[in-house]
């Protein structure tokens, strides 16, 4: 690929990383960038204090679910711009999703690789024509989720992978050189997300039976690589929570043994199948469908297969746990297209081009810059009122993890947000109380603690009731809109706006 591209593709995935205002899932902040705030500046969600712990359940020493690896990325970023002075409050907020946006990339870069080593030139191109104009894609690839960094990972892997088709063996050479990149990225997916483990399981095995000497794979190349991802695993950690713990066996331990992952949604199994994966492939499955059934190499689809039905082992499902599947399936998608400009008559194929491109990109649109978008915008708001304010507290009165945290206000101020625990959960957490009886729950914090800031939704404004907030001595500062519908079944109703209430320091 010619530099001029790789250039135009970083400059896309930027523009991409700065039009993404809306809010998808939690774990986008208060997995990544909310820890690697701690790490650098010492405070943030993870500080505990003596009257609130702030810390959330996954890190927590009896839990200890999360690795300390993905984090620590952003963490460098951190670093480096207050090394170089350069961590101002919007620098801190946004850089983590930059840097996401190149690493998003440096994967578009590579499933043109990909697709061109394993279906030629022409379906690399319509491969990554289908991932630039992917809606899942342009919506999650830039955020900052272990998922995202994983899909990157399994890509650059997939791309120099020693596929069967490319075995010679006149050329063992080749096979080995492939055989140590491909596995030595793959153990990089695989320390930032274990569970990429899944899909090189099957790989593995696969290329185990190929090779020209399985025991020099396993001994002079599988054994070193897996030791030393397997140390920096544990060295990591170590850093983080401050003694060994190995977080792979703790995850297995809480979702597949215990079956905790259903605490936070359960999925029939078949739900990945018929719904989870044809919403994120999106207009690329019948695409994709249609290029494995023309073309002889079907590893990749084997691939996919495999890990769709591991995958919907487990209760707790996403659909952003699919997102190292998509550059496979976006492969065979280049595929389709590539024969379907052949077979379609010429205005019909540009027909389906442009169809395609207007439903992806209606969606990615209205997702990526509309529906949920209150968060983005009153964590904005709230960070330039303390920047004017340094004094200032700020109690979040919604759902736990609703909005960003300290890495989005950068200054150590009091901060509230309600907790979400699994062990509350049978009982009722604070989340469900502030949900369920905002009232009740703003009349016991509010008696005597009057925060600078509250910020809710208007359905516990209403409930709580305008005229009792003013008696607290507060008034609306701000109103952000938020989404016109609900599109989470688990959760009733819709919010419409989200509100900051303003302490006017009158008693």
């Amino acid at each position: 690929m010619q530099g001029r591209w790789v250039a135009a593709l970083v400059a896309f995935r930027l523009a991409n990383a700065l039009f993404v205002r809306t809010y998808y899932n939690p774990d986008e902040f208060w997995q990544s960038s909310e820890v690697a705030h701690h790490l650098v500046y010492g405070y943030g969600y993870l500080y505990e204090r003596v009257a609130a712990r702030l810390t959330t359940w996954e890190w927590q020493p009896d839990a200890r679910l999360r690795g300390y690896a993905h984090p620590a990325l952003f963490a460098l970023l951190y670093k480096f711009l207050q090394l170089l002075g350069l961590d101002t409050p919007w620098a801190v907020a946004y850089g983590p999703r930059l840097l996401q946006g190149l690493l998003a990339a440096v994967g578009d870069v590579f499933l043109y690789k990909l697709a061109f080593r394993y279906l030629g030139e022409g379906a690399a191109r319509w491969a990554l024509f289908s991932q630039l104009t992917s809606w899942f894609a342009f919506y999650t690839l830039v955020r900052t989720y272990s998922n995202s960094v994983e899909a990157v990972c399994t890509t650059v892997a997939l791309a120099f992978w020693p596929w069967a088709h490319e075995t010679d063996a006149a050329k063992p050479a080749a096979f080995w050189r492939r055989a140590h990149w491909g596995l030595g990225v793959a153990a990089i997916g695989v320390v930032f997300r274990p569970t990429n483990a899944v899909l090189w399981l099957f790989l593995g095995l696969r290329l185990l039976a190929a090779a020209p000497d399985p025991r020099y794979l396993l001994l002079s190349i599988v054994a070193p690589i897996a030791a030393v991802a397997l140390g920096a695993m544990l060295l990591i950690d170590r850093v983080g929570y401050g003694s060994w713990t190995f977080v792979p066996l703790n995850f297995v331990r809480f979702n597949v043994l215990e079956g905790k992952d259903a605490l936070y949604g359960a999925h029939p199994w078949h739900w990945y199948l018929l719904a989870g994966f044809p919403e994120a492939a999106a207009t690329s499955l019948p695409l994709a469908l249609y290029g494995v059934c023309r073309t002889h190499r079907r590893e990749l689809a084997a691939l996919v297969l495999w890990a769709l039905v591991v995958y919907s082992c487990g209760a707790h499902k996403e659909p952003r746990f699919l997102l190292p599947l998509l550059p496979p399936t976006f492969v065979y998608a280049g595929r389709g297209l590539q024969c379907l400009a052949v077979e379609l008559p010429t205005k019909l194929f540009r027909l389906l081009v442009a169809l395609c491109v207007l439903a992806n990109g209606a969606a990615a649109i209205f997702l990526a810059r509309y529906h949920q978008r209150a968060p983005l915008d009153v964590l904005d708001h709230l960070r330039d009122a303390v920047q004017r304010d340094p004094a200032a507290s700020i109690d979040l009165f919604l759902p736990c993890h609703a909005t960003p945290f300290y890495s989005h206000i950068h200054r150590n101020v009091p901060m509230w947000s309600p907790s979400c625990a699994p062990e509350y959960r049978e009982v009722g957490t604070e989340s469900d109380r502030v949900r369920a009886a905002p009232l009740a729950v703003a009349e016991e914090r509010y008696a005597v603690y009057r925060p600078t800031f509250i910020v809710m939704y208007t359905s516990s404004a209403a409930a709580i009731n305008p005229v009792r907030l003013a008696s607290w001595g507060y008034v609306e500062d701000a109103r952000f809109f938020h989404s016109q519908f609900n599109m989470d079944l688990d959760v009733p109703g819709f919010e419409a706006h989200m509100l900051v209430y303003r302490h006017t320091r009158k008693t």
